[in-house]
């Protein structure tokens, strides 16, 4: 595929005299300044798509929960939110979770105005804790420490994939290998070769192992909630996009 010798490009100037006769000049310009120069060819290419999966199922379980108090002192309201807290960590501590897994995620100390009105009537703490927990066969001990210790809400529970940069690695590294592979295939069975990469981009795809998150609220749990919520094998996927260059084999000598 090569590129014409001459382009045939026609300007006309109208030059205006004063007797208000009219001279016509036409010439041509070679495509050689128009193109880019003489017999060259433009480069073929190739666009790919490449998939990589990769399963995982969670190894970590993350449950929030929620503390709240109220009263008319400040003080008063964080004292109670800190005993509460307190109890509930030796309830989680006694069914061998680790202090260093109940973490306080937010912590608020607000005022309750009265209705239609400046005045502050009285305080409300508001905390959010999260447990983290490793151990599957424990999530029913966490959940009647949670409901014993009387917090005020349990929020959701969570499953995690702990080592999530070697998984993402593993997948994208999938979709590169089958990116190469597939351009290797149609270049073989049309008698071309790769030549070089021009260009490529990735996505992750909808499905996202990081978290699968269920939530149970205190009144709706029964006994033996380890057998009720369990983790599922969950599947993410990363697409690499890449364009290759490409030639023609048949074309040589």
């Amino acid at each position: 595929m090569k590129k014409s010798g001459l382009s045939q490009a026609i300007f006309s100037f109208l030059l205006i005299a004063s007797s208000a006769a009219a001279e016509t000049f036409t010439f041509t310009i070679p495509d050689v300044y128009l193109k880019g120069g003489e017999g060259e060819e433009e480069p073929v290419l190739l666009d790919v798509t490449g998939t990589g999966r990769v399963k995982a199922i969670p190894d970590q379980v993350v449950i929030s929960a929620r503390i709240f108090t109220e009263n008319k002192k400040a003080g008063e309201a964080f004292d109670e939110n800190q005993f509460k807290m307190r109890y509930l960590m030796d309830l989680l501590i006694a069914q061998g979770v680790p202090r260093e897994k109940i973490a306080t995620e937010t912590l608020y100390i607000n005022p309750v105005y009265k209705k239609n009105s400046s005045k502050v009537d009285r305080y409300a703490v508001d905390r959010r804790i999260k447990i983290f927990q490793e151990d599957m066969d424990k999530i029913s001990p966490v959940l009647d420490a949670l409901i014993d210790s009387q917090v005020d809400q349990i929020g959701s529970i969570q499953f995690v994939v702990k080592d999530l940069d070697k998984k993402y690695r593993e997948a994208l590294e999938k979709a590169a290998a089958d990116c190469r592979a597939t351009a290797a295939m149609l270049t073989a069975g049309l008698g071309a070769e790769v030549v070089g990469l021009k260009a490529m981009s990735y996505s992750y795809g909808d499905g996202d192992y990081r978290d699968v998150a269920r939530r149970a609220a205190a009144s709706e749990v029964a006994a033996d909630y380890s057998q009720m919520i369990v983790p599922s094998e969950v599947t993410t996927t990363v697409t690499v996009r890449a364009t290759y260059e490409i030639a023609y084999l048949g074309d040589a000598g």
